[in-house]
């Protein structure tokens, strides 16, 4: 008896449970006025050319391939103020141990926006290069947008 009283009551509240679920519940991707126009693309960069006026960086791409980018270094942020922070281009991170050498593409609305190179500081480590004498990167100090292929 006490079996048959306690799978009733069992029964019972499982029913109000379900009973008690709001059948309006929201959507669970509701964007509301949190939708942002900022997105981004990461590269593992294999190698990156200083030369005396830009840097060259060479990128892993899908299905095995390297692609090439050359970034002015006048788009580089020196830590000057915050206002120079939006105007500046390129932002260095400094890479931990643990996790592969990183290029960051930012776009605004579909046009470029910035770019974060997430890689050791010092230049003795092995990503770092000096591009060969008279290498020129193909790219403008007053450049305004950067052109990567996927």
């Amino acid at each position: 008896m006490k079996k048959i009283l306690f799978a009733l009551v069992l029964a019972a509240g499982m029913v109000m449970a379900v009973a008690a679920q709001d059948t309006t519940a929201k959507k669970v991707w509701d964007h509301g006025d949190n939708v942002s126009d900022i997105s981004y693309q990461t590269f593992v960069v294999s190698r990156i050319y200083d030369s005396l006026d830009a840097y060259t960086i060479l990128y892993e791409k899908a299905g095995y391939k390297i692609g090439k980018v050359s970034i002015p270094k006048s788009w580089a942020y020196q830590g000057v103020t915050p206002e120079a922070h939006k105007t500046h281009k390129l932002f260095f991170r400094n890479k931990i141990k643990t996790i592969d050498n990183l290029m960051t593409v930012f776009y605004k609305g579909g046009e470029f926006y910035k770019v974060v190179l997430t890689v050791p500081v010092s230049k003795a480590d092995d990503v770092w290069a000096v591009a060969p004498n008279g290498y020129d990167a193909g790219v403008s100090a007053d450049a305004t947008t950067l052109d990567v292929k996927f």
